[in-house]
């Protein structure tokens, strides 16, 4: 049996080690060590029971949380790492476009109150915004956005 590369396998174009990291990888790798930090400071919080039931524990007195919402913010770090650090550009700008579309169904369902499971209160609670920002701030920095604004000429008369 022949080995198979990834690119090969899947489709995806790994990213090469000479290329320089774009603003988009750069945010990733940002914003997958923020999540993962919150992840693991997450668990002295919670500790490692009660995991999906709605707890008093908070983050900052603010981000209410539970162990099943720290593994959510471990899973999705580790992605936005994979992101910076494996894809290509283009590829890590995919990945960054379905986490902002999956934090901005986080912001909706949140605010509706159907995310208890992650001990997450419905309403104007400090998750919802925290999603909501993520939400923004990925499909800004993490999609080509800026750059595709800032690549864009005005012309004056």
């Amino acid at each position: 049996m022949a080995f198979v590369s990834p690119e090969d396998k899947f489709g995806i174009q790994l990213q090469s080690r000479g290329t320089p990291r774009t603003l988009e990888q750069n945010f990733s790798m940002i914003a997958g060590i923020v999540y993962i930090v919150g992840g693991i400071v997450g668990f002295f919080i919670t500790g490692f029971g009660s995991i999906t039931e709605m707890t008093n524990h908070s983050l900052f007195g603010i981000f209410m949380l539970n162990p099943f919402h720290n593994i959510v913010h471990l899973g999705i770090g580790a992605f936005w790492l994979l992101g910076a650090f494996a894809l290509t550009a283009a590829g890590n700008e995919g990945l960054n476009i379905a986490i902002g579309g999956v934090y901005t169904l986080a912001t909706v369902i949140g605010f509706l109150g159907y995310l208890s499971l992650l001990s997450i209160p419905g309403g104007l609670a400090g998750d919802n915004f925290l999603h909501l920002v993520t939400a923004a701030l990925t499909l800004i920095f993490g999609t080509g956005l800026l750059r595709a604004l800032g690549g864009r000429q005005v012309a004056t008369a």
